[in-house]
C-alpha cells in the first residue's frame, strides 16, 4: 500500500506516492494553540526572567534605553510586546519617552535607504511608531558604528553607535530554526542584527569549522561556533535582556515567549521551539527529500534550507532529493539578488575563500558554502524544470523532471527496500534523533 503526499509543483498540485513499507520518517510541523494573552505572559516573564535580572532592576531613572527588533518577517511580535516593556519602563523605572530609541536590526538585508522605503517598519513598532526616535541600522555606515571589543574567537564587535551609547539594551526576535545558528533568536539580534559588516563576516565564516554539518541546524551544541560567536557578541555589546517569540511553522501564530539572559533564555526557548519545529525519530533513512512549496519556484531555492534538512534526515551514504521546480527561472529580482549563478558554480573551497576574506555577503555565502559542501559530499538528485545543463553547472549530476521521477531514480540507486524520510510542509523542519 502507498501513502500519498500532496505538494505544489510548478504551480500545480501533485501527489507523490511512497510505499508504506519504505516510509521511515515524516518530518513535519506540530502546530500548537496560539498564546491567548501574550501581554500577560510577557509581564510575568519580566518579573521572573530566565537567568537574568528583572526589568525593574535593569533600568533606572535617567537611563537611555534601546529597544532593538529583528525584521517584521521574523515575527518578533514587537508591535504587541514592545508596548508592554515601554509601559513598565515608564511607570516602574522612571524612564521618559525621549530617553527611549527603537532600532530596526536588519543585519545585511537592507540599507538605511531601503529601510526608509519599507512599509513594514512602522507596522513592526505598532503603537510605539512616532513616539520614540527610530534608528535604521546600516552595517556599511562606519561613521554610525562603535567598537565594543572582540569575542574569544577574535570577532571584532562593531555595533550601531546610538545603541552603544544607551545604558540599557533590550532585544526582540523570533526563535525559529536557522541554517547555521541552530535557531534564530538570542544573540543574533546583535550579530548580525546591529553589527558592522566586518563583525558579520567574521561570525559567518565559523560555519567552516570541522564537523559543522552535524550541529548547524536545530539542536544547540557547544561546538557550534556561529552560535557561540553570536552569544559573545551580544555579551560584549552589553545586551541586558532578550525577548524571543516561538511561532507555529505553518500558521505562524504566536505560541510562546521567553525572556531574560541572552543565552539562558535562548536555550530554554529552543526546547519550546522544538515542540513545533522538530520531529523525534530513531534513525536516518536511505533516501530523504523535501516536498516543495511555491517558494521553490526559483533554482536559487536549491541553495536554501532544503539540502540541509534533507542531509540531516538521510544516512551518510544516503541519497537526498532536492525538489525545486524552478519554473520561474533563477531567482526573484530586486535590490539584493541572493546566490548569483556565477557563485553557485563555484566549489565549496572557492566559496569558503570568499567567505573568509569577506568579499561577498556573509549570510548568503555561508549558506551557499554549507549547501555546496553537502552536494559535494553526498549523492543528490535534483528534480526541476530548470535546464539540465544549467543544473549540471551548479553541481548536480542526477537531474529529473518530476518529484516522483526523482524518487524512482533513488530507488533504482539504493534498491527497492530502501527507507525514505520526507520533510513535509516546511523546509525548516528538522529531525531529532532519540
Amino acid at each position: 500500500m502507498d501513502r500519498e503526499f500532496t505538494t505544489v509543483w510548478a504551480g500545480e498540485e501533485v501527489k507523490v506516492k511512497i510505499p508504506e513499507a519504505n516510509l521511515l520518517n515524516v518530518i513535519e510541523p506540530h502546530e500548537k494553540a496560539p498564546l491567548s494573552n501574550p501581554e500577560e505572559k510577557l509581564r510575568k516573564l519580566l518579573e521572573n526572567p530566565i537567568g537574568g535580572k528583572k526589568l525593574v532592576d535593569i533600568a533606572k531613572p535617567g537611563n537611555k534605553v534601546a529597544l532593538i527588533s529583528s525584521e517584521f518577517g521574523r515575527l518578533p511580535f514587537t508591535w504587541i510586546l514592545a508596548p508592554v516593556v515601554v509601559d513598565i519602563l515608564k511607570k516602574s523605572c522612571g524612564i521618559k519617552d525621549n530617553d527611549i530609541i527603537v532600532v530596526n536590526a536588519p543585519g545585511t538585508h537592507q540599507t538605511e535607504e531601503q529601510q526608509q522605503q519599507n512599509p513594514l517598519i512602522p507596522k513592526l513598532w505598532g503603537p510605539l511608531t512616532g513616539k520614540h526616535k527610530l534608528i535604521l541600522h546600516d552595517c556599511d555606515k562606519m561613521d554610525k558604528l562603535s567598537y565594543m571589543g572582540e569575542t574569544s574567537l577574535g570577532t571584532p564587535v562593531w555595533i550601531n553607535k546610538p545603541v552603544a551609547e544607551c545604558d540599557v539594551k533590550i532585544g526582540f526576535g523570533e526563535l525559529k530554526p536557522h541554517h547555521s545558528a541552530a535557531h534564530c533568536g538570542g544573540g543574533k539580534i546583535v550579530n548580525p542584527g546591529i553589527c558592522g559588516r566586518a563583525s558579520i563576516s567574521s561570525m559567518h565564516k565559523r560555519v567552516m569549522c570541522k564537523g559543522f554539518r552535524e550541529f548547524s541546524l536545530g539542536v544547540p551544541d557547544p561546538r557550534n561556533l556561529v552560535r557561540r560567536d553570536q552569544n559573545e557578541c551580544a555579551q560584549v555589546a552589553g545586551l541586558d535582556m532578550k525577548i524571543d517569540t516561538i511561532t507555529n511553522p505553518v500558521s505562524r501564530n504566536l505560541v510562546d515567549i521567553v525572556a531574560g539572559d541572552v543565552v539562558k533564555a535562548w536555550e530554554a526557548g529552543v526546547k519550546l521551539a522544538q515542540e513545533v519545529w522538530a520531529t523525534k525519530v530513531k534513525k536516518k533513512a536511505d533516501i530523504s527529500f523535501y516536498l516543495p512549496r511555491e517558494g521553490e519556484a526559483y533554482i536559487s531555492g536549491a541553495f536554501m534550507y532544503t539540502p540541509i534538512t534533507a542531509d540531516m534526515a538521510s544516512k551518510d551514504d544516503g541519497i537526498m532529493i532536492v525538489a525545486v521546480p524552478a519554473q520561474n527561472g533563477y531567482s526573484r529580482q530586486g535590490g539584493h539578488q541572493a546566490f548569483p549563478p556565477k557563485l553557485m558554480r563555484l566549489s565549496s573551497d572557492e566559496m569558503g575563500y570568499k567567505l573568509a576574506d569577506g568579499s561577498y555577503d556573509g549570510r548568503d555565502m555561508s549558506l551557499m558554502w554549507q549547501t555546496k559542501k553537502i552536494y559535494e559530499d553526498k549523492t543528490a538528485i535534483l528534480a526541476t524544470r530548470y535546464p539540465k545543463e544549467a543544473g549540471a553547472a551548479i553541481g548536480f549530476k542526477n537531474i529529473t523532471r518530476s518529484v516522483q521521477g526523482a524518487l524512482d531514480m533513488a530507488f533504482e540507486m539504493k534498491g527497492k527496500n530502501a527507507t525514505v524520510a520526507v520533510v513535509y510542509k516546511h523546509n525548516h523542519m528538522y529531525p531529532i534523533y532519540t
